[in-house]
């Protein structure tokens, strides 16, 4: 059985010396790490000085960049976000991805890339190789990029038939200036020679494909005289001429 120590009346038991000491100093440190804390992060104390651009420079200026982000970058150097920097570097025209750190002992570095532009989508915005839709706001982009317009949200999946209407039609000589799905899902596309092709519903790699091997044979030494192809045929296409002459004429390719 545990024995309990009688102390007598009026008699209080004393704490341990060191054990007295060792509370004061904890409780002293802690107060001098909060003061500290404070003073190293307050704005004043600590602020950024400088910002640093690291990238290409072709078409993003580094005061379209330091202006992007200045808001952002002021301070306290220790509270600067990160994550909000690069966001904002981000939503610079031409810029594509952007990585920020801190650059001891005053100053934000951003490091950005800067878009590559596969195609023009629609008539206000564009597609990247990436297969991204690209805001360029009131930034002139490249006036030869082919040109694909489709349903909102379907700027990948165009920009991945573009990829390959062109490998399909390449060794023809013929190239894709447009690329069109309807709204009611039907594909059209206009080649870089003025000629336009009608594929239907169907998807149109296989049509195109067969339109591709046929052609040399068929239409190329005419191409001048040819408004469009209708290629919504089980074995060949239907041709609507350009003069007037040829216009009621529907020669087949047969394939």
């Amino acid at each position: 059985m545990a024995q309990a120590e009688y102390l007598g009346a009026g008699r209080v038991p004393r704490l341990p010396v060191k054990a007295g000491l060792g509370a004061v100093t904890a409780l002293a440190a802690l107060l001098a790490f909060v003061f500290g804390l404070d003073h190293l992060l307050r704005p004043d104390t600590f602020p950024v000085r400088q910002v640093s651009f690291e990238g290409t420079f072709e078409r993003v200026s580094q005061e379209a960049l330091a202006r992007g982000v200045a808001d952002a970058v002021t301070g306290n150097f220790f509270l600067v976000d990160l994550e909000t920097v690069r966001r904002k570097a981000e939503r610079v025209p031409w810029v594509h991805r952007a990585s920020v750190r801190r650059r001891w002992p005053d100053g934000v570095h951003v490091r950005f890339t800067e878009q590559v532009l596969a195609a023009r989508w629609g008539d206000d915005a564009w597609v990247n190789v990436d297969g991204e839709r690209v805001e360029l706001g009131k930034a002139a982009g490249p006036a030869d990029l082919p040109r694909l317009a489709g349903p909102d949200g379907a700027h990948a999946q165009l920009l991945d038939h573009y990829r390959r209407l062109s490998a399909l039609l390449e060794p023809a000589g013929l190239g894709v200036a447009r690329l069109t799905l309807t709204a009611r899902h039907t594909w059209e596309i206009g080649l870089d020679n003025g000629m336009v092709l009608i594929i239907g519903r169907e998807e149109p790699e296989p049509k195109v494909g067969r339109f591709a091997r046929l052609y040399p044979a068929t239409l190329a030494g005419v191409a001048d005289q040819v408004k469009e192809v209708d290629l919504r045929y089980t074995n060949g296409f239907a041709v609507q001429w350009t003069h007037r002459n040829n216009a009621g004429a529907v020669p087949r390719g047969e394939g």
